[in-house]
């Protein structure tokens, strides 16, 4: 039969196949897709701190007591974890001096919910009515995350507080920032006070240095005067800051008038003096014209 097939010819067998391409399901189109909400954890916490079912540890804070859970706490932030171990374990109130009830309160609400608690103050901190920057909610939330060694609060914080940066109060945001180890914050500061120093108006550099927040970092904070010296050169690498960076010498060596003067710049390390032995010579007339000249 075979040889009689149409398939054999010349000693040859002829095979037809059909081949069929099955294609993924991951290469065709999508044409439905299923929605995920965003994680609700946060809100299921947050019921679990309002309700305080199951709450095995009280805090007192001048007077007023916020309960909570030892194993939320110390999972959140290892100050606290260290501080349950070390505690007798009837010992289940913990009082609270170096905060205000509303900063606690703020503070917990970032622990249970992971997010910045809704208030006011944390919105338009740039308006006039607003406190001062050391005495808003978030500079002091700010020194709360660095007490309970919470970085992702600091972070928040930061850029809360990195909106309220002007002129009149980089000076002191710069200071707080690097008390509290708020090491973008502070960057952004520096940056932003040499750009005024620097580039732009003189009546701007000039208002940045007679800042109460100035003053405070000449008398309290050398190392960041020197921060700052070293910000204000590299921004003079960056523009041409002409007869600007002589004003910006001066002013940031000792404060006092610019003509016929010398100023010596110092520098501070690891909490001790280091002399650099510069001496700037301010020369010109009234005008305040010229440029630093650097004397052996």
């Amino acid at each position: 039969m075979l040889e009689t097939s149409d398939f054999l010819k010349d000693d040859c067998l002829k095979i037809n196949c059909t081949v069929g391409v099955v294609v993924s399901e991951t290469d065709c189109p999508r044409l439905h897709s299923i929605q995920v909400p965003e994680s609700d954890i946060g809100s299921h916490f947050g019921v679990l701190l309002e309700n305080e079912e199951g709450s095995d540890i009280t805090f007192n804070v001048f007077g007023e007591k916020f309960h909570a859970h030892k194993l939320v706490l110390a999972a959140r932030s290892p100050v606290f974890e260290a501080e349950f171990s070390d505690r007798m374990e009837d010992d289940n109130e913990i009082v609270v001096s170096d905060m205000e009830p509303k900063v606690f309160k703020a503070l917990l609400h970032f622990i249970y919910r992971d997010s910045l608690i809704d208030d006011e103050e944390f919105v338009g901190t740039s308006s006039s009515s607003m406190p001062s920057v050391s005495d808003a909610l978030a500079a002091k939330l700010l020194a709360a995350a660095d007490k309970y060694d919470l970085p992702r609060l600091r972070l928040m914080c930061e850029s809360v507080l990195c909106k309220d940066i002007s002129v009149n109060s980089v000076a002191n945001i710069l200071a707080l920032a690097d008390r509290h180890y708020a090491m973008d914050l502070k960057s952004v500061c520096l940056k932003f006070a040499a750009e005024n120093l620097v580039v732009s108006d003189y009546s701007i550099g000039a208002a940045v240095m007679r800042s109460d927040g100035f003053e405070y970092l000449k008398e309290n904070c050398p190392s960041l005067q020197s921060e700052l010296l070293k910000t204000v050169a590299g921004c003079e690498e960056e523009f041409s800051g002409g007869g600007k960076s002589r004003s910006v010498w001066a002013h940031l060596s000792d404060g006092g008038d610019t003509i016929n003067r010398s100023v010596r710049q110092q520098t501070w390390e690891n909490g001790g003096e280091q002399n650099q032995g510069m001496w700037v010579q301010l020369d010109g007339g009234g005008d305040g014209e010229g440029s630093p000249r650097q004397e052996e």
